[in-house]
């Protein structure tokens, strides 16, 4: 039995899903008027936190009385990296509009009919299950650096009659013999809130991007399969040049729209890429300081989250760039030979547009490929030997 052709709906699921988890609906969908208020009131209440935060944050740096050894100044520094990361990626996504609008185009040409949908193999390009758990793994490892304080403050309870009232950020300040129980309270709830306006924020538009690559990349894909299916002839020429016209016309469409997807993330992408490796560098760093602890140990699974992050976003970036070359190879492998000359030079301006590659950016300058990867590796290992030379 065939299973079950994914829809674009379906494809849209994991992304405006976690964009839910902190109140942020990127394609507007209609609801009732209280989940409504409630969403803008969650929404309010993540984005005044991560404001409060920062500005506290921002307050002990200016200060530098509590910032006394290395330990607390790699913290910071991560901390800052992963909130210029974090709010890089949220303004990004902030442009509502255009994203929308993007949105409605690749669902305009996303295979309509199960047929046609079996053609383009959707199925190959859902969401897997392993970046399902990624993304999971991710969100938990981020929860568990919150909550991580919380559970070893229980534990000290338990093990040693000692409640040592621990919380995730070092610039909240709390003193359990002169402050109250609910202080306490509070600042967790506002670290709370905070990390997950950041945590969203970053995983969440990486997916937003994949989610409009992959898109992308099936419609490139599925156009290398029909020219290597189709065997033209000068008996049904007409036919044959209507093919080839709706080709061209369609390799346009997703040049348009991969340029689109350039104008809403590659002016963040370069920015999000340079962050990113210092938020690994300096966790990295935090952690081979801190050592075997629960604190250390999330943070080594949220470094490797980090990276694959990254290395998917170069991996599909790489593939729209093998793709919409790879045209160019359908072309050359298609049985032209018994086709008329008019279908001929139809081939000729297929060839002519697939020799300009076309590639997921950082604001024209970056091409986001694997080699952009390895070289941000290169770069974040020798400045993680050296920062901690620079320690020792």
């Amino acid at each position: 039995m065939e299973p079950v052709q994914y829809s674009y709906e379906d494809f849209a699921r994991l992304p405006t899903t976690v964009f839910w988890i902190m109140g942020y609906d990127m394609l507007d969908v209609p609801k009732s008027r209280s989940r409504r208020i409630l969403n803008r009131i969650y929404r309010f209440l993540c984005l005044a936190s991560h404001a409060v935060c920062v500005g506290v944050m921002i307050f002990r740096m200016v200060e530098a009385k509590t910032i006394d050894n290395v330990s607390l100044i790699m913290r910071y520094a991560t901390l800052v990296t992963y909130i210029i990361n974090s709010d890089t990626k949220f303004a990004t996504v902030l442009q509502g509009n255009a994203i929308q609008s993007l949105n409605l185009k690749l669902a305009e040409l996303y295979p309509k009919s199960t047929l046609d949908r079996i053609y383009h193999r959707v199925n190959d390009h859902y969401w897997t299950k392993s970046f399902v758990y990624l993304v999971i793994i991710y969100i938990g490892s981020s929860i568990m650096v919150v909550i991580g304080p919380i559970i070893t403050s229980i534990i000290a309870y338990f093990t040693q009659n000692v409640f040592t009232y621990m919380h995730c950020y070092p610039y909240f300040l709390y003193d359990p013999e002169q402050d109250p129980v609910w202080i306490y309270v509070g600042i967790y709830s506002l670290e709370w809130l905070h990390s997950t306006q950041m945590v969203i924020s970053n995983i969440g538009a990486d997916i937003w991007l994949l989610y409009f690559q992959v898109q992308i990349n099936l419609h490139f894909r599925g156009i290398i399969r029909l020219l290597e299916d189709h065997k033209p002839s000068v008996m049904h020429d007409q036919e044959d040049r209507q093919f080839l016209a709706r080709i061209v016309d369609k390799q346009v469409r997703l040049v348009s729209l991969q340029n689109e997807l350039n104008d809403i993330f590659g002016g963040s992408l370069l920015l999000s890429l340079l962050t990113t490796a210092a938020v690994i560098c300096t966790v990295a760093v935090y952690t081979l300081i801190q050592g075997a602890t629960l604190e250390g140990f999330t943070y080594v699974i949220f470094i490797g989250t980090s990276v694959t992050q990254v290395y998917l976003v170069c991996y599909y970036g790489q593939q729209v760039l093998d793709l919409s070359g790879e045209v160019a190879h359908a072309v050359y492998n298609h049985d032209f030979h018994d086709a008329s000359i008019a279908y001929k030079r139809y081939l000729l301006i297929i060839i002519i547009r697939a020799q300009q590659p076309v590639e997921l950016n950082a604001m024209g300058y970056l091409s986001i490929s694997l080699d952009t990867f390895k070289q941000l590796m290169s770069v974040s290992y020798r400045v993680i030997t050296m920062l901690m030379q620079m320690i020792q």
